[in-house]
């Protein structure tokens, strides 16, 4: 396909525009010329991306992928790296779905955050965290994807601590920077093995490379890796470094959304979907990918039925919902995983704006039980969440339906039934705590007694553009119970043949099981979802006596399975006690007391010598005839 670099340059460029327009210039601006900036900034390449997604589509599978070199960035006897872009069917559908719900992020804001004092700063670090997404899902090599992958790393840091002047946003920022840490240092040692055994970090050769069998060891593959799977837990919040996740809700409701939805916690997904030649490779890797991705679905949907604050609920949703995510890069359906992103991404951006739209009605309440029935006073907010809800849970005909379907049926061919069983677990929970939240915050009786604020309409509608996607988004699941989905042939040949061995199973397959294994757990789990909306809605006073009787359990579910108590005991407590030991020992008595001792000991010193210096005659001639007879014994009895 033919096309100017241009063209695939402004994608990155655009929000970079915006970054430096508003950065340096916008303190001149008013703010609706700042709003004005970062919108067009995001705007603008969503244009152009849709355009050359048509150009994609409409052209031979042979030509999908476009490239454009911009220089040569390292050039060594080892390896040599080049900054350039890559945009093929799985890097285009993750730019999409950035810009995408990024654009519709960026107009809510420009409401939600007027009246501000941070306006232009929040929307600088919004385009910047645009522009380093779109880096990371662009890049043509591991290198350039690392910039990104750091450049999201420290927006996250930035825009969750946005607020930093409240401690406990400025502790969650540097939370979700330590944590993510941990990952990035095992992304680092990852890219360094494939430098060392591939001497190449470019996509395109090392997937040759691979595809070549070339006589490179199983044991430094799964190395490689099993250390590039541990960037991916930390960015995409999985079990166990997802403790940084829940509390990034200190940041302002367009951050939350952007991070859960847009950008970060999808980069590892992405990252693992872009390395399927290597993890093909890696077989153990990848059941170790599937057991983590069933642990955090499972883990954090439990998590998400005891919290009461809505943005809590949401975020422990999408740490069990990426979890679904590498159950299916685990089960190697790539596509699956991948089509799961982009649904996940339309309906938790409409559900995080409208969780914060609820909070602007409300004046910042969090709590759902101080909440009730708010479709009475908030019509379009209540329905367009409903619809989120009902996506979130999987509940046919949403967008959710279809993708989470593929998931759990690749995951039943891949491990069998019990593995099967314990993702449908999962995936009931999330039922259960779906009805309960429109249960008690949009149902019942009212429990908010002071004035409900109604949204306006730059508010509403990315609300109900984004809930028509994902009512809409499910027809790219069709057809069902077959390898040909209308997503996978927008994939095209992204996966192969990574996935070749499960398309040709699926066809020559029977889809009598697969049938009623998926019209059976759709009627359990829209039954689980209607039983717990009308326990917390009609039967909520009985509801709370059933969790009174069990209030350790809930206690433990609100505290994650207390995962952060855990973290503290085994390495907070324990590094500042060797803080404080090498503060002690090392800095106050060697550093200090070298320091100090020398200067009293030349103190010390000084004042001996000064006493000889009384200005008393007697003294000095004292001092004379003992110097004097000192020489002459000194003469008399060593020199012969």
């Amino acid at each position: 396909m033919t096309m100017s670099g241009m063209s695939l340059y402004f994608l990155p460029l655009a929000p970079a525009l915006g970054v430096l327009i508003n950065g340096l210039a916008g303190k001149h601006f008013s703010r609706q010329m700042i709003a004005i900036v970062a919108v067009t900034a995001v705007g603008v390449p969503l244009l152009i991306a849709g355009w050359l997604c048509y150009q994609m589509i409409l052209a031979p599978a042979t030509t999908k992928a476009m490239t454009a070199t911009l220089y040569q960035w390292i050039s060594t006897t080892a390896v040599s790296i080049n900054i350039g872009l890559l945009l093929d069917p799985l890097s285009m559908v993750m730019v999409l779905v950035v810009l995408f719900i990024g654009f519709f992020i960026h107009i809510y804001s420009v409401v939600y955050m007027k009246e501000d004092p941070g306006f232009r700063r929040f929307f600088v670090y919004m385009n910047l965290f645009i522009f380093f997404m779109i880096i990371l899902v662009m890049a043509d090599n591991l290198a350039l994807m690392f910039v990104g992958w750091e450049g999201v790393g420290l927006c996250s840091y930035l825009l969750i601590g946005f607020r930093h002047e409240k401690k406990s946003a400025a502790d969650a920022g540097r939370k979700a920077f330590v944590v993510n840490r941990i990952g990035d240092f095992g992304f680092i040692l990852g890219i360094l093995l494939v430098i060392v055994t591939f001497h190449t970090v470019q996509f395109s050769e090392l997937s040759k490379i691979l595809a070549s069998h070339h006589g490179i060891s199983n044991l430094t593959l799964t190395i490689a890796a099993l250390l590039l799977f541990t960037g991916a837990m930390g960015k995409s919040a999985q079990f166990p470094l997802h403790v940084w996740l829940p509390d990034a809700m200190e940041g302002p409701t367009p951050v939350s959304a952007l991070i859960h939805a847009a950008t970060m916690v999808n980069a590892g997904v992405y990252f693992m979907c872009r390395m399927a030649p290597l993890l093909q490779q890696a077989p153990y890797v990848l059941t170790f990918i599937a057991v983590i991705g069933l642990i955090t679905a499972v883990y954090a949907a439990l998590s998400a039925l005891g919290q009461d604050d809505i943005k809590k609920v949401l975020a422990y949703s999408t740490i069990s919902q990426i979890g679904f995510m590498f159950i299916a890069v685990g089960s190697g359906i790539f596509t699956a995983g991948m089509f799961h992103l982009v649904t996940h991404g339309i309906f938790k951006g409409l559900l995080f704006l409208g969780a914060g739209a609820v909070m602007h009605a409300l004046h910042g309440e969090l709590n759902i039980y101080n909440m009730g029935d708010l479709s009475g006073h908030l019509k379009i907010v209540a329905a367009t969440f409903f619809i989120g809800l009902l996506a979130l849970a999987g509940i046919f005909p949403l967008s959710g339906f279809f993708s989470k379907d593929a998931i759990l049926w690749g995951a039943f061919e891949q491990y069998g039934s019990w593995y099967w069983l314990l993702a449908v677990v999962g995936a009931l929970i999330t039922a259960l705590y779906c009805g309960k939240l429109f249960g008690v915050a949009f149902l019942g009786k009212q429990n908010f007694s002071g004035t409900i604020h109604k949204p306006d309409a730059v508010i509403t509608m990315p609300l109900a553009v984004l809930a028509f996607c994902a009512v809409g988004t499910g027809v790219f699941g069709l057809p069902m119970f077959t390898p040909n989905t209308l997503f996978s042939r927008i994939m095209g040949s992204s996966f192969a043949p990574t996935e070749a061995g499960h398309a040709v199973a699926v066809a020559a397959g029977s889809h009598t099981l697969e049938i009623v294994l998926t019209v059976a757990v759709s009627i359990i789990v829209i039954t689980v979802f209607i039983i717990a909306l009308r326990i917390f809605s009609i039967h909520r006073d009985k509801a709370a006596l059933f969790s009174a009787s069990y209030r350790k359990t809930g206690e433990f579910l609100h505290a994650g399975f207390g995962m952060d108590g855990l973290y503290d005991l085994l390495w907070v407590r324990p590094y500042e006690w060797i803080a404080q030991i090498c503060h002690t020992v090392i800095d106050r008595i060697i550093i200090d007391g070298t320091v100090n001792g020398t200067g009293k000991m030349a103190n010390a010193t000084g004042g001996l010598f000064s006493a000889l210096h009384s200005g008393q005659l007697r003294y000095y001639a004292v001092s004379i005839l003992a110097g004097v007879f000192t020489f002459v014994s000194v003469t008399y009895f060593l020199i012969p």
